[in-house]
C-alpha cells in the first residue's frame, strides 16, 4: 500500500481522529469522575464538622471532665457512656473515616468489657478505665486515639504536616 496515496492519507487521518476522540472521550469521563468524587468528599467533609464535634462532646463529658472532677468511672459511667455513643453512632457514625470508626470500635469494645466484669455501683477497674482513655486520647507506646484521628480529619494537623513534609 502506497502510504502517499490519497487513500491511505485518509485512512491514517480516520485512525487518528477515531483515537484522538477516544482520548478526548476518556480524558472528560476521567475529570467528570474525579469531580464528583471532590464534591461527595467535600459534602462527607461539610458533615463530620457538623458531627464530630458532637462526638467530641462526649468524650468530654464522660473522660476528660469525668476524670478531672474525679467522679469514680463505675459500670453506670460505662453503660451512659456507651449509651450516648451508641445514640450518636445511629445518625453520625456513617461519616466516621476508618481510623476513627476503628478507635470508636475499641472503645465500645472496651465500655462493654467493663459492663460485663463491673458489678452494678462498682467502678471499673483502672487498667480498664486507662485503655479506655487511650482508644480516645492514645499515649505513649499505644499510638493516636480517636482525638488525633479526628483531628486529622477536619485538617487540624494538615498545616504541620506539611511543613514536615517540606522540611524532609
Amino acid at each position: 500500500m502506497d502510504l502517499n496515496s490519497p487513500a491511505a492519507v485518509a485512512l491514517i487521518a480516520a485512525v487518528v481522529s477515531v483515537v484522538g476522540t477516544l482520548l478526548t472521550v476518556r480524558a472528560t469521563v476521567q475529570t467528570n469522575h474525579n469531580a464528583a468524587v471532590q464534591t461527595q468528599f467535600q459534602e462527607i467533609i461539610k458533615r463530620r464538622i457538623e458531627y464530630y464535634p458532637k462526638l467530641w462532646k462526649i468524650h468530654i463529658r464522660y473522660e476528660t471532665n469525668w476524670t478531672l472532677s474525679g467522679q469514680p468511672k463505675t459500670r453506670e459511667w460505662a453503660e451512659q457512656y456507651a449509651q450516648e455513643l451508641m445514640d450518636f453512632n445511629l445518625e453520625g457514625g456513617v461519616f466516621f473515616s476508618q481510623p476513627v470508626y476503628a478507635k470508636f470500635y475499641e472503645l465500645r469494645s472496651y465500655l462493654y468489657q467493663a459492663m460485663e466484669i463491673t458489678q452494678p455501683g462498682a467502678e471499673v477497674p483502672r487498667e480498664l478505665t486507662h485503655k479506655i482513655r487511650q482508644s480516645v486520647y492514645g499515649g505513649p507506646g499505644y499510638g493516636p486515639g480517636m482525638s488525633t484521628h479526628i483531628k486529622n480529619d477536619l485538617g487540624s494537623y494538615q498545616s504541620a504536616s506539611l511543613a514536615r513534609v517540606g522540611k524532609k
